[in-house]
């Protein structure tokens, strides 16, 4: 089937390899360009390079063949080593770099005997395809086990790719020790075929890297978008979609839900006596109280300055008032680190009882968390 399609062009297909690798190249470098804030994209694209050049060495003909092709051999192991570390880097993953330096050192060791002492095509290429397969498959573990959810889908996707090629590897090895070709120019559908291999998973896998990229980047621009960026609880825009979908499943399957919002007593005082740094230390102070005695069906938004909307899912009136006690209760026996001693205030409303639209229910929890602030502050009240 390769004899048909490629006519065992093999230099022609090195070259077509490499120029598609350019082209790789480029777009890797413009994804340098546009996005700079995540580790790893920049040592995966010098990776890169390095295989290019590996490429281009092997077009070099040279009649100290041999030798050229063990140089070419270096910079392909070099440059899929740094690609490992750029996707460790980019996947959160810890790897010891100097393993991948003795990785690359006995390769050059092990290359060196064969040319010295048995300069053989097929031993060469085989011990040069193991330990390209060390390192491909170190790259896989990095992507199966990383601890990042924002691009576990594209991660997934290029460890497919990568488990697709080690056995792509496995099985050329098997082809190799069967009908061992002489050199790697020779014309014969296992050099066509490795060629193709090497095309097809070079498009995938850089395919799969800038699909990481851009799903790690949809994701935090997402979170920046709903995210208030002192507390990082969820900002107002995002609540309202939260409250929204509670509202939609209360109207579907009449789920009833809760409301409690906060509001940090006499924060003005604060901001006066400690600053607007102090100020924003009780903020961040309070959100990860919040954070931290909620439970996790329940969902905390900064409201608007120093006020607090906290959403209760499947919650009557008494168990709401339980939660907002226990939050009180913490929040007045619980200064911040640097001893800031504050009190909160807190309104509840819960839909169907205090109101049958958001518009309704939020001003009944406003009303009531301003009733506890006239009764004296560092209380729970409940809508009328």
């Amino acid at each position: 089937m390769f004899t048909i399609l490629v006519n065992l062009d093999i230099q022609t297909m090195i070259l077509m390899t490499s120029i598609d690798a350019i082209l790789q190249l480029l777009i890797l470098i413009f994804l340098c360009l546009l996005v700079n804030q995540y580790r790893g994209i920049k040592t995966y694209t010098i990776g890169r390079i390095f295989t290019i050049t590996g490429y281009f060495i092997s077009l070099i003909k040279s009649p100290y063949l041999s030798i050229t092709l063990i140089l070419a051999g270096v910079f392909l192991l070099v440059g899929a080593s740094f690609g490992c570390i750029g996707i460790a880097q980019f996947t959160g993953k810890r790897i010891k770099i100097y393993y991948l330096l003795i990785i690359n050192l006995l390769f050059l060791s092990v290359q060196s005997y064969f040319l010295i002492f048995q300069d053989v095509f097929v031993f060469k290429t085989i011990s040069q395809t193991i330990f390209q397969m060390v390192v491909f498959s170190i790259s896989t573990y990095c992507l199966l086990t990383t601890s990042y959810k924002s691009f576990v889908g594209a991660s997934r996707f290029m460890a497919i790719v990568m488990i697709g090629l080690l056995m792509s590897l496995v099985a050329r090895i098997i082809l190799l020790l069967r009908n061992p070709p002489d050199q790697l120019f020779s014309s014969n559908e296992l050099n066509a075929s490795t060629l193709i291999i090497v095309f097809v998973f070079s498009f995938l896998l850089t395919a799969g890297f800038i699909m990481m990229v851009c799903q790690r980047l949809y994701y935090d621009l997402k979170a920046a978008a709903n995210t208030d960026v002192l507390t990082r609880l969820l900002n107002r825009r995002a609540m309202m979609h939260q409250l929204e979908i509670a509202m939609n499943q209360f109207y579907r399957s009449d789920r009833a839900f809760a409301i409690i919002l906060i509001d940090v007593d006499f924060f003005k005082r604060v901001n006066d006596v400690y600053g607007h740094d102090g100020g924003d230390m009780v903020l961040v102070h309070l959100a990860q109280i919040l954070q931290t005695k909620m439970r996790q069906i329940d969902s905390a938004s900064r409201w608007g300055g120093e006020e607090f909307l906290i959403l209760l899912p499947d919650t009557a009136l008494e168990q709401a008032k339980e939660i907002a006690e226990r939050l009180r209760s913490y929040v007045e026996t619980n200064p911040t680190p640097s001893n800031i001693q504050i009190t909160i205030s807190l309104g509840i409303a819960v839909i169907r009882q205090h109101g049958n639209s958001l518009e309704s229910l939020i001003t009944a929890a406003d009303h009531a968390l301003y009733a506890a602030k006239r009764n004296g502050r560092n209380q729970v009240a409940i809508a009328n």
